[in-house]
């Protein structure tokens, strides 16, 4: 049915191309097919990523990633390293989300966040007006010396 479907609307009436996503409100699908919309409307994603890039090395970060401040969408990312988790953008954005949900119960607002264990340290802080920017480390050690 999908195939059918994505057929049919892939070029409308307008001769206009389309872009379709298979998603589903139960999974990952969704957050996966509104990225992908968020990033076709942001201009100079890959001029933004370029320069993420540079950001990591500088930093000798793992990854770099720039968050959508309202849905904590993936806006551009820079990975330095490859990871195995394809889902983990999904996964932080959900975590974050929720962690902002109790923060607002509890009358106060999401800034910045650290987590650490052995194997990384990933850093969230409010980047610009509309967007939150995350620093992945395999240093563990660089967490502890911040407040």
């Amino acid at each position: 049915m999908f195939r059918s479907k994505l057929a049919a609307e892939k070029l409308g009436h307008d001769n206009v191309v389309r872009q379709c996503y298979r998603s589903s409100i139960w999974d990952e699908t969704l957050y996966k097919a509104w990225s992908a919309i968020v990033c076709h409307l942001v201009p100079n994603v890959a001029s933004m990523e370029a320069r993420l890039k540079q950001f990591a090395v500088i930093l000798d970060a793992d990854e770099v990633l720039l968050f959508e401040k309202a849905t904590f969408l993936v806006i551009a990312q820079a990975q330095i390293v490859q990871h195995d988790d394809i889902h983990r953008f999904e996964k932080v954005s959900n975590i974050i989300k929720q962690f902002k949900l109790s923060c607002s119960k509890l009358g106060s607002q999401f800034e910045c966040m650290c987590v650490r264990n052995s194997k990384f340290a990933a850093f969230i802080d409010s980047f610009t007006c509309n967007t939150f920017i995350m620093v992945v480390l395999s240093d563990a050690t660089v967490c502890k010396s911040l407040p």
